[in-house]
C-alpha cells in the first residue's frame, strides 16, 4: 500500500493548459464550472472550489477543496482534504474532510479516510484504514431532497437533477438532428439521382 507521501517544493507546481499562473491562481479562489471532467495529474497540487456535472479525478494533491460533481475518484496517489458533495465517489487514496453523495461511496483497500461521509449506500474494502464517521440513509437522497441532512445538499441535488434533465434533452435533439440530416440527405440523393438520370 501505498502512503501519501510530502511533495518536495520543486513538485509543487500548478498544470493547467491554456492558462497563464496569474489566471490560474484566480480561478483557485472562485469555484470552476463546467460538464467535463476536472483531472488533477500526479505531482499536481490544487487549492480552491470545483463544480463540474461530470467527474473530479484527483492522482495529485487538492487542499481546502469545496468540490460539486457528479463523481469523485480519488486514486491510491491522490489527497484530497476538504468538503465534497457528489453523487458517487470512490477513494482509493487519501480524503480527509466532509463527502457527502446522493448514491454510492466506496472505500478501497488503499484508502486512507478521515472525518465524516455521508451517503446511501457503503462499500468498505479489506485493508481500507479509516478514521471518520458514516451516515447512510435507506432513501435516495435525490429522489427525495427532504431527507437530506442539509438545505445546502438538497438544493445541489435539485440542481444536478434539473442538469442531467436537460443534458439528457440534449441528447435526444442532438440524436433526432443527426437521424433528419441524414433522411435529407438521402433524399437529396435520390433527387440528383433522378434528375442526372
Amino acid at each position: 500500500m501505498r502512503e501519501s507521501m510530502p511533495l518536495k517544493e520543486a513538485d509543487k507546481k500548478v498544470v493547467s493548459p491554456f492558462v497563464t499562473p496569474v489566471e490560474l491562481k484566480a480561478r483557485s479562489v472562485k469555484a470552476m464550472q463546467s460538464s467535463e471532467d476536472i483531472h488533477v495529474g500526479p505531482n499536481t497540487q490544487l487549492s480552491g472550489g470545483f463544480n463540474t456535472n461530470g467527474m473530479m479525478i484527483v492522482d495529485g494533491r487538492v487542499d481546502n477543496a469545496d468540490i460539486a460533481a457528479d463523481r469523485l475518484v480519488v486514486s491510491h496517489i491522490g489527497d484530497l482534504e476538504g468538503k465534497a458533495v457528489v453523487h458517487r465517489a470512490e477513494i482509493s487514496g487519501v480524503f480527509s474532510g466532509e463527502l457527502v453523495a446522493g448514491d454510492e461511496v466506496i472505500v478501497r483497500p488503499t484508502a486512507k479516510i478521515s472525518g465524516s461521509v455521508h451517503c446511501q449506500k457503503l462499500v468498505i474494502h479489506r485493508g481500507a484504514r479509516i478514521e471518520c464517521t458514516f451516515s447512510c440513509v435507506q432513501e435516495t437522497v435525490h429522489d427525495n431532497p427532504a431527507l437530506a441532512t442539509d438545505a445546502t445538499v438538497a438544493n445541489a441535488f435539485k440542481q444536478r437533477q434539473k442538469t442531467h434533465l436537460l443534458r439528457d434533452r440534449r441528447v435526444f435533439l442532438a440524436g433526432a438532428g443527426s437521424v433528419l440530416a441524414v433522411i435529407g440527405a438521402g433524399a437529396m440523393l435520390v433527387g440528383l439521382k433522378m434528375v442526372l438520370v
